[in-house]
């Protein structure tokens, strides 16, 4: 039963991350004026509702039969969970906003998401010894990841060049 309760656990954590992602990454692609960084974010709201649709499925079932489900197609990325995510200091972010304080905010806001959501991911996958679940949290973390690097991509080029890749 105390496995069934943490995966539970682990499994409201990561739904409530990725919707409150989906709500951000909305408002962020609603305010934002330039077309890239509303296409980016956009399109990080639509993976975010994948994740937490995904995420919902095992929730349903390890509710009703205590295990995870194998997800068809899932293939998990080979990374090394141990290693942690860093993003930018918030106060050199301040010192160097330039013409765009907002979208650069929202950049930062969204990398600290992301990290979150990596840790969770990495954390869960490293404390499951069920193959479905660590092939879905290795899953999630390579793609919150993918998620990070896009958006350093974006934040680096916000501070040093004044616009969106």
């Amino acid at each position: 039963m105390a496995d069934k309760d943490k995966a539970l656990q682990a499994l409201s954590q990561a739904l409530k991350l990725e919707q409150d992602g989906r709500t951000f990454y909305l408002k962020a692609a609603k305010e934002t004026l330039d077309p890239t960084g509303k296409k980016m974010f956009q399109s990080l709201a639509d993976d975010e509702r994948m994740h937490a649709e995904m995420i919902q499925r095992q929730l349903h079932s390890v509710e009703g039969d205590g295990v995870y489900v194998l997800l068809p197609d899932l293939e998990a990325p080979d990374i090394d969970l141990g290693n942690k995510l860093f993003p930018p200091d918030k106060a050199k972010i301040e010192a160097k906003v330039g013409d765009n304080p907002s979208d650069v905010d929202a950049i930062f806001i969204a990398l600290e998401n992301e990290t979150k959501s990596y840790n969770l991911y990495a954390k869960a996958a490293q404390e499951t010894a069920d193959e479905a679940a660590q092939a879905m949290y290795t899953w999630l973390a390579g793609a919150e990841r993918t998620h990070f690097d896009l958006l350093m991509s974006n934040y680096e080029a916000m501070v040093s060049l004044g616009g969106w890749v």
